[in-house]
């Protein structure tokens, strides 16, 4: 049935850009899931999770230099003391605040060709990180970061499944981190505020740019959870996309009643 109305939902829409895993006890549903999107702040997803895994192999928590402050998503950019922040505290700023300039010093930190090893090892096979985010260097190469919703349910299933690659304290660290997102509005304003009707939570990372809406996340109560991994693109407005997301939350939750 909810398989049904998600169809139903999807075709609706004025945009055929839609790509959505979406998992739970009962099975899977697909629609379009191999499709490249622009990432936005969704591939920050396996970007975390790999510093936060460096920082746990090496044993220590490094300190970032802030070097270039970009705007954007965050709060670095209208801070003016502070100079350096620990991995674990840049990797707070890039998940709950979606910080774009803690999340270029996690780049940095880890390394471009360090990431697409990793993500290539983790299989994560078309998401890539090629640039930072909010640059503005002029490049007029049209590289972008692209991610598409079966790697970002993998990147989700790296969080919150015991996996050969994540130890689990990385992965409580960045259960707890996207659980206390503060842009928890999309397919979790189905809640309020995030959850609290019969004990349903969500947890997430969204992703925004110009008519482009991402929402990667988990709805769960005491016995039941939902993962999804939804990518939109090409709306009127993002408005319209947040709308939808807002719907397909709403035919989630029937799954908990």
């Amino acid at each position: 049935m909810i398989k049904e109305e998600v169809a139903q939902l999807t075709k609706q829409q004025s945009t055929e850009n839609i790509s959505y895993v979406i998992e739970h006890e009962g099975g899977v549903i697909t629609h379009q899931e191999g499709q490249i999107h622009r990432s936005a702040s969704v591939i920050k997803i396996p970007l975390c999770l790999a510093a936060l895994k460096k920082a746990h192999d090496a044993g220590r928590d490094d300190l970032l230099l802030v070097k270039k402050k970009v705007g954007g998503s965050g709060v670095l950019y209208s801070l003016n003391d502070v100079e350096v922040l620990p991995v674990k505290d840049t990797v707070v700023l890039a998940m709950i605040v979606s910080d774009n300039t803690a999340s270029n010093m996690l780049m940095e930190y880890v390394g471009f060709d360090q990431l697409a090893a990793i993500f290539k090892e983790w299989g994560i096979r078309d998401s890539m990180l090629e640039r930072h985010f909010m640059d503005t260097s002029g490049d007029t190469s049209g590289m972008y970061n692209v991610a598409t919703a079966e790697d970002m349910m993998t990147a989700l299933k790296l969080v919150y499944e015991e996996n050969a690659f994540i130890p689990e304290a990385v992965r409580l660290d960045m259960q707890k981190h996207m659980r206390e997102s503060q842009f928890n509005d999309r397919v979790g304003g189905a809640l309020n505020d995030g959850g609290d009707e019969d004990h349903i939570t969500v947890s997430n990372k969204t992703g925004t740019i110009d008519n482009l809406e991402h929402d990667i996340g988990v709805l769960q109560s005491k016995d039941k959870t939902v993962k999804f991994s939804v990518l939109t693109s090409d709306w009127n407005s993002n408005l319209e996309a947040r709308y939808f997301l807002n719907d397909l939350g709403k035919i989630l939750l029937k799954y908990f009643v």
